[in-house]
């Protein structure tokens, strides 16, 4: 009797979880729509300027601060993880490939700024360190929010404290699929074009890099940041799902076993009243 007590309780533990696993399941699925669309949508805008502003670097003679070399061998990396955990095993192949690439990256000094709330939990190592987080920004990033980190990024590179700025998050591919991309934003990387290409520049080349070139560096962290989102959302409905499929699955099999203890205790009760009866008449 007490084995049936014990499957019953963890059968309604397994369900309880399985409601509260679907719920999240579908506000999940709810987000990540509209993440999934908020990124794809300001995707083509973002790459088509990043190759405008590419061509337009590499044919003027004009130089920027953005477009310039530092001298600094320190490398910054802004770490973009999840505002929440239950994602999978998402933030943790997100820091395992930070880890690899500030092994790649050999004797240059790493600096870190985090952005969300779980890349708080990042520890540095000995060649790596956390100089800022933006962990307080909301579950709906808006441009305007994601400027204050981009503000930081420009000012530390400007003023030559870093050498390059590299950007590491999940990249959305799919509902089902995500890539962990580390990529350079600082300096500005031109596109290697075949042929040469003239651009006239009204009103001077100068007054276009200053005002395109910032604007083309806070798109392009907005944009991760979007991706990153995207891929949360993502990444947690399908956690979600499959922690409600297992649940349901274990339900079945508890329900098999809670079956098969209660005929079990029925033929004994009955193999005990049988043979009580046959020893009553004999």
């Amino acid at each position: 009797m007490g084995s049936l007590i014990s499957i019953r309780r963890r059968i309604k533990s397994a369900k309880n979880i399985a409601q509260i696993t679907k719920a999240m399941e579908m506000v999940s699925a709810s987000k990540m729509k509209k993440a999934q669309e908020a990124a794809l949508a300001t995707r083509p805008f973002t790459d088509k300027l990043r190759q405008i502003m590419s061509k337009v670097g590499t044919s003027s003679s004009v130089s920027h601060p953005l477009l310039s070399l530092n001298d600094n061998q320190s490398y910054l990396i802004v770490l973009i993880s999840t505002n929440k955990g239950l994602c999978g095993g998402l933030n943790v192949n997100l820091y395992r490939g930070l880890l690899d690439f500030v092994k790649s990256v050999g004797n240059h000094p790493v600096k870190i700024v985090t952005v969300g709330k779980k890349a708080k939990w990042v520890t540095p190592g000995t060649s790596s360190e956390l100089v800022a987080k933006f962990n307080d920004l909301g579950e709906t990033v808006t441009f305007v929010e994601s400027r204050s980190i981009s503000s930081y990024i420009m000012q530390e590179y400007i003023k030559g404290n870093v050498g390059k700025v590299f950007l590491a998050y999940p990249k959305f591919i799919s509902t089902l699929q995500n890539e962990i991309t580390i990529t350079q934003l600082l300096p500005l990387v031109s596109d290697k074009v075949e042929g040469s290409t003239t651009y006239t520049i009204e009103p001077s080349p100068s007054e276009l890099l200053d005002s395109l070139l910032p604007y083309q560096l806070e798109m392009s962290l907005y944009q991760t940041i979007l991706e990153a989102r995207a891929t949360e959302h993502s990444a947690r409905m399908v956690a979600m799902k499959n922690a409600s499929d297992n649940a349901r699955d274990l339900i079945g099999s508890l329900t098999l076993d809670y079956n098969q203890a209660r005929q079990s205790a029925v033929t004994s009760e009955l193999l005990d009243v049988t043979t009580a009866r046959m020893a009553i008449v004999e």
